[in-house]
């Protein structure tokens, strides 16, 4: 039996408030803003043009980030292109560092961030239930697999590989094959030789420190002190050395601070051995954002194809389903992404700081 002209009227306004406000027509639509809402309609399906007029009358956004600038500078850019009626503002700093401005700013109530990133999910989860986030489902939700993401609240940028890397002019083929193993890192040929970055960083440069503590225990620890590695605090400084043959290898090298530089030829190499290191950083809007329709606007932007993909070349290996590596360095014969990733709990590498960074001061920092 056909449906009456009011049920179909019913359905229609049912329909309206489960998806959001009814798109635009060619008419309501901005002449300065039409490129704009085209593109948001093929990549971000559903998002209104509410959102795009009110991130458009904000004007603005300042987005926390780690020391992943090259990647971030490369996004920044594909949203500029996309959205020039948004102007884009960004802080980088050490994950720690990070944190405590973030942190600093929520309990004072005056918050400065619209997209804050963490390389410690773990830290993202505490946010959540500390009510420090904000809830917003993007239109790109599924394709980021549930480990991926914390749907609604964080999705996932990238996995954050760290290995080990040497200097090609310093380093023979022949000593480097020992480093396809973690415990290549204890060999007597690398005392003097070597850097790592400090745990107390956080993120990325924590977690290999983390993990050799479950998986080796002390004398691996005690074994990476007995090297006489220097000490930095963050992996672009420990980069930036090895780059510039100033030391030979990196213990905890992060993909984040080599990848730049390979791709402007210096002469480096790395390994991702098995258990490979891996965490993910991710990326949520601030609960308090102060311009929210344009983190939102951005945030759905940063998870697209096009957005993932200009973050993904420079910053780390994927997590968005169905995407290539299309990173050059994969092509590479002696590239190698690590058969295993350790598998571990975010809450509990987070709550295990302590400990760690109180192992790494005693066994490899000043108190060896």
């Amino acid at each position: 039996m056909p449906k009456s002209p009011i049920k179909m009227l019913v359905a229609a306004a049912a329909a309206v408030m489960a998806f959001g406000a009814v798109p635009a027509s060619a008419q309501d639509v901005d002449p300065n803003l039409a490129p704009s809402w085209e593109f948001m309609q093929q990549a971000m399906p559903g998002v209104s043009y509410d959102l795009l007029k009110a991130a458009c009358a904000e004007g603005s956004l300042l987005i926390y980030h780690g020391s992943w600038v090259e990647a971030q500078d490369a996004q920044i850019e594909g949203f500029r292109k996309r959205f020039p009626c948004i102007q884009v503002q960004k802080f980088s700093s050490t994950m720690g560092e990070l944190r405590e401005r973030f942190l600093s700013e929520a309990r004072a109530n005056r918050p400065s961030a619209d997209i804050y990133q963490d390389s410690d999910t773990g830290t993202l989860n505490k946010f959540i239930k500390e009510g420090l986030l904000a809830e917003y489902k993007i239109s790109n939700d599924d394709a980021f697999a549930d480990s991926a993401k914390n749907s609604g609240y964080w999705y996932s940028l990238r996995v954050a590989l760290v290995g080990v890397a040497w200097n090609t002019d310093l380093v023979s083929p022949e000593d480097a094959a020992i480093l396809s193993d973690w415990k290549g890192l204890l060999d007597p040929r690398w005392k003097d030789k070597g850097i790592v970055v400090d745990p107390s960083a956080g993120g990325v440069a924590y977690l290999p420190w983390f993990v050799w503590d479950r998986v080796y225990g002390d004398d691996f620890l005690k074994g990476i002190g007995a090297q006489n590695p220097r000490i930095v605090s963050g992996i672009n400084n420990a980069a930036a050395s090895l780059a510039s043959g100033d030391v030979a290898i990196i213990f905890n090298a992060s993909e984040t601070g080599l990848l730049p530089l390979w791709e402007k030829g210096a002469p480096i190499q790395w390994s991702l051995p098995s258990p490979g290191v891996g965490p993910l950083t991710g990326e949520a809007i601030p609960a308090n954002a102060p311009h929210p329709n344009a983190a939102r606007l951005y945030q759905e932007y940063a998870f697209t194809e096009e957005g993932y993909t200009l973050w993904h070349k420079l910053g780390g290996a994927a997590t968005r389903k169905g995407l290539k590596d299309q990173r050059a360095v994969a092509s590479e014969p002696w590239y190698k992404i690590p058969d295993e990733l350790y598998a571990y709990d975010p809450a509990d590498a987070t709550s295990s700081t302590p400990a760690v960074v109180a192992k790494f001061n005693e066994f490899v920092g000043t108190g060896k």
